[in-house]
């Protein structure tokens, strides 16, 4: 029979998505059931049970032809109990035949189905046209749901591409960027004005640029899949703002823009990541600098309103048209190029600076008099109560701050990126060696002894995280500080170099504040 060799098939065939499973109280209705429909072009399948039907259901099905009596009538049971949990995208068509007559209120189940869009009623006797008719309606909203469904996969698999290739790209540009940024500030500590030519600063501006616009594209990717995390603490946003203002933005910084803060004299505290807040404001303030000329306007407002702290950026720059007001915070969108003052950048900054306010539990909002008319940036972000004072002793992070850590050993299989890594470091006053692999820094280590190890992450043969685990082996391994020094900046890129037993993990290109954090402490020889 042929309910049989359905229940038998392991291997879902392609035709099983758009069958019609057929379900009665008696096996001939069912065969004749079977026989029409067959005739009329349509591939059926036979249930028996509740069992099986929800078996053939996973396979795959177009419709579900069932008969009244089918259904459970002696207790309480849901839809996902009888034909089994869908998926989002799904609602299994189903044609029920019911008896002359029959009240519905009988039947719980029955009560429960009416209200599904998918369900079609037919009274018995049926005409067969009308059967026939109703079932390939059905198989045809189930193709289109089919079909939402693959188109659903296909974005799932374009995202995932996405950001895999953010991801490889990041790390690509970083080792470029790594030596640039290295050879820059090698240059300044060498040069008599403390690196003050004109040219050097040019080109660590722009190296700059290139370092936060591939920080932005994967801070988006990172938060269109819910993976960034917020570390929130207690701050005062009237401090963090200014800040921003005075020190922070470095295209308010450098231009010759008259520039306004006005700010209560009462702090405002709220619940944030200063990090992430930090981004926000520099993104805002140099949005500002960057569209407006040197001879306009940018006046930053902190106030309170109601629960609600709200900053205001204000510039009398070029304006944004009425048509992209609604435009301005979606990815990759820009305010037309011939307003004048657009430079560069990819439309990501904005749509990064809406995302994190939301993760604040706060709203953003942009306003203009259109073009020429100046923009205004308002953020609202939920106040907190100040906090209370509380006479504790700040905890101290004894594995950072040894004495005499004054060798270190550079592990890069890239010459350039090992080199200027290792002459930076040495700027700072430590004895530097360098090495191109795992299998070398295992031999040097017992000879060199050094304090401090960097170790790029992806080296051919050895790579960083088996280097990590086998000097950790060695005399002595375990007492060393070991950083990761890698082009891959992802989150589970950090949460794996911490697995393997490295102390930090420092994306490139490494920024000299962390540098000079990691050896301040320290008495070179």
């Amino acid at each position: 029979m042929m309910a049989e060799s359905s229940a038998a098939e392991v291997i879902p065939r392609a035709e099983d998505s758009l069958r019609v499973l057929i379900m009665t109280p008696t096996g001939r209705d069912a065969a004749l059931a079977e026989d029409a429909l067959n005739r009329s072009g349509l591939s059926t399948c036979v249930c028996s049970d509740e069992e099986e039907l929800r078996r053939e259901i996973a396979k795959g099905a177009g419709c579900v032809l069932m008969a009244e009596e089918a259904l459970p009538r002696e207790r309480a049971v849901t839809w996902d109990e009888w034909f089994g949990p869908e998926p989002a995208w799904s609602q299994l068509p189903m044609v029920l035949l019911l008896a002359r007559g029959h009240a519905q209120k009988d039947l719980a189940l029955l009560r429960t189905i009416e209200k599904r869009p998918s369900i079609g009623f037919i009274e018995r006797p049926a005409q067969k046209r009308s059967l026939i008719s109703a079932l390939k309606n059905a198989i045809e909203a189930r193709r289109l749901q089919y079909a939402i469904r693959d188109a659903l996969d296909a974005l799932q698999t374009v995202n995932r591409r996405k950001d895999e290739f953010l991801a490889v790209l990041a790390h690509e540009l970083r080792n470029p960027l790594a030596v640039i940024c290295a050879a820059i500030h090698i240059k300044k500590r060498r040069s008599p004005d403390g690196g003050g030519d004109d040219m050097l600063s040019a080109i660590e501006k722009q190296t700059q640029q290139l370092t936060r616009i591939v920080d932005d594209l994967l801070e988006v990717s990172r938060i269109s899949r819910g993976k960034l995390e917020l570390h929130k603490e207690r701050l005062d946003l009237v401090s963090l703002v200014r800040e921003v203002f005075e020190h922070g933005a470095d295209k308010l910084q450098a231009g010759k823009h008259r520039k306004q803060f006005h700010a209560p004299s009462t702090e405002l505290f709220i619940e944030g990541d200063p990090i992430r807040l930090g981004q926000v404001f520099v993104n805002l303030l140099n949005n500002a600098a960057k569209y407006t000329a040197d001879v306009g306007a940018i006046d930053v407002t902190v106030t309170r309103d109601g629960g609600s702290a709200v900053v205001i950026v204000k510039d009398t720059g070029v304006g944004i048209p009425p048509e992209m007001i609604t435009r301005v915070f979606d990815i990759f969108t820009q305010v037309d190029r011939n307003l004048g003052r657009a430079q560069g950048g990819i439309g990501v900054g904005l749509s990064l600076t809406r995302s994190l306010v939301t993760l604040h539990g706060g709203a953003i909002e942009a306003r203009s008099g259109g073009a020429d008319k100046g923009s205004e940036f308002i953020v609202r972000l939920p106040l907190s109560e100040a906090p209370v004072a509380a006479n504790v002793e700040p905890a101290q992070n004894t594995r950072e701050r040894r004495a005499s850590q004054t060798k270190v050993l550079v592990v890069d299989d890239e010459h350039l990126v090992g080199k200027l890594t290792g002459e930076l470091i040495a700027s700072f006053g430590m004895e530097v060696q360098v090495v191109p692999g795992g299998a070398e820094a295992l031999d040097v280590i017992p000879k060199f002894q050094p304090r401090i190890v960097f170790v790029d992450l992806g080296m051919p043969g050895i790579d960083g995280y088996e280097t990590v685990r086998r000097i950790r082996q060695l005399p002595g391994g375990d007492s060393l500080f070991i950083v990761a020094l890698s082009g891959w900046g992802q989150a589970e890129d950090f949460e794996r170099s911490a697995e393997a037993g490295f102390d930090r993990h420092f994306v490139k290109p490494i920024k000299i504040s962390e540098l000079e954090i990691l050896f301040a402490s320290e008495s070179p020889a």
